[in-house]
């Protein structure tokens, strides 16, 4: 065994240490180690929630990190496209009447940028323009009604009024051509009906059909007391006549035709107010009435007023 102390070697039954003389005592064992302990069952009252008072909460506030935070350079709110827009319809559809063309665009418009500005917390400006191009649309809808409720009445009357000279004109016209037939064919006198006047130009003028009048009125149908159209107006000639000769020996100026009725009237009210005829004599005259029917006579004709 060895000496505990300067841990020499020694006989085992030796009771000093030969080297250092120290006494050789039992070297102290340790203790045995305890058993483990069993674990008991919890006690009821120990654990009851109850019983157990949970810790008081600190008093000092919770730390937080403070965070960077980005700063952005300050932009100043712009001005909305529609509320410009807007205004700009506006004062064109009151100033200039054109309500139907800008005064609805304007209106659409104002509605859209206002619920746009609003929604832009601050970012778009411009209310007060979509205000003004709202306004004014809205004016500009009833003021344009009431300028077409004046205008309308105006316009029908220079319509009609437009349509009576067109007639006048027309029914002058067909009496010069009258004494131009009459010139031209003296045998016949005055031509019997419009398509006597007129008719198939290809081949030249003759008795029967002179050419002198344009192709609408002087139509082969356009004969005695037949009406033809041209324009707002229908037209005829008529006469008493005895049926004219035509080509083979001619008749003698005592059997030419000396009178005709020449008769112009609407063909509905609202194309014109008044009926026109003309005699022999040339004089257009005139009266107040709805279409007619029938042509009058020339006794009935010189009782009109003359123009």
């Amino acid at each position: 065994m060895f000496c505990f102390k300067c841990g020499a070697s020694m006989p085992e039954d030796a009771t000093v240490c030969p080297q250092c003389a120290t006494p050789v005592q039992a070297v102290p064992t340790p203790p045995p180690p305890a058993p483990p302990q069993q674990p008991t069952s919890a006690n009821p009252a120990s654990t009851s929630a109850w019983l157990n008072v949970p810790p008081a909460a600190s008093q000092q506030p919770p730390q937080y990190q403070p965070q960077a935070q980005t700063y952005r350079p300050y932009q100043p709110p712009k001005t909305d496209g529609g509320a410009i827009t807007s205004m700009v319809l506006g004062i064109a559809s009151f100033a200039l009447c054109l309500s139907f063309l800008t005064g609805i665009p304007a209106i659409i418009l104002g509605h859209i940028s206002l619920s746009r500005i609003k929604k832009s917390m601050g970012r778009l400006k411009g209310e007060g323009m979509a205000l003004t191009g709202l306004i004014l649309g809205y004016i500009s809808l009833p003021f344009v009604l009431i300028i077409a409720a004046i205008v309308s009445p105006n316009v029908f009357c220079a319509r009609i009024s437009a349509n009576e000279s067109a007639a006048r004109a027309t029914v002058r016209a067909i009496n010069t051509l009258q004494i131009t037939y009459s010139t031209t064919y003296p045998e016949q006198g005055y031509a019997r009906d419009l398509a006597t006047l007129g008719g198939n130009c290809t081949s030249g003028g003759t008795a029967e059909h002179a050419c002198l009048l344009d192709s609408q009125l002087g139509q082969a149908n356009c004969t005695s007391g037949v009406w033809c159209q041209k324009g707002a107006y229908k037209y005829t000639v008529s006469s008493n006549c005895a049926a004219a000769h035509f080509g083979g020996e001619q008749q003698g100026t005592e059997n030419a035709c000396s009178e005709y009725v020449i008769a112009g009237t609407p063909i509905n009210s609202n194309t014109g107010r008044r009926n026109y005829c003309s005699v022999s004599d040339a004089v257009i005259r005139s009266r107040l009435g709805g279409p007619l029917t029938t042509p009058p006579t020339a006794e009935e004709c010189q009782t009109w007023e003359p123009l």
